[in-house]
């Protein structure tokens, strides 16, 4: 039995089964906040950090209007993180697969806050089209019998 939650006006999906290690899984899509940045740890496993901004849009009177934007830490190990920070840039907009961890840290005035970070498993870069690429308009006329 599987449940799903959306949060569609953030593009977040949230799947899981009665499968322990599919409980926490998430499937986001939005923008690399800033470049994706390669650490290795001691033990020289490879460690890929970087932000990610989900934004909310709405319309308004017929115009799209922009809304909140949540933001979003995400870290891949490995092999995959060599290959994320190879291939993505800031800017670029992503659909990313992983699971939700909760972090807490410490601002510079002292205060405790809790950051909800994702781990990520998969990332595939979403290609947008560019006004040369979009489909010309049709010249057939509405009264077209077909």
């Amino acid at each position: 039995m599987e449940a799903r939650v959306r949060l569609s006006s953030f593009g977040i999906a949230i799947t899981g089964t009665n499968e322990r290690e599919k409980m926490n899984q998430i499937t986001i899509t939005g923008n690399l906040g800033k470049d994706p940045v390669l650490k290795f740890s001691k033990d020289n496993k490879a460690i890929c950090n970087f932000s990610l901004a989900v934004g909310q849009r709405h319309r308004v009177n017929g115009e799209w209007v922009d809304g909140l934007t949540m933001w979003f830490q995400v870290t891949f190990f490995g092999g995959s993180a060599e290959k994320v920070v190879d291939r993505f840039v800031k800017g670029n907009t992503v659909t990313i697969t992983g699971r939700l961890a909760q972090s807490q840290f410490t601002t510079d005035s002292g205060e405790t806050r809790t950051s909800l970070d994702i781990i990520g498993t998969e990332i595939e870069k979403v290609e947008r089209l560019s006004k040369d690429d979009a489909p010309a308009p049709s010249t057939q006329s509405e009264d077209a019998p077909f």
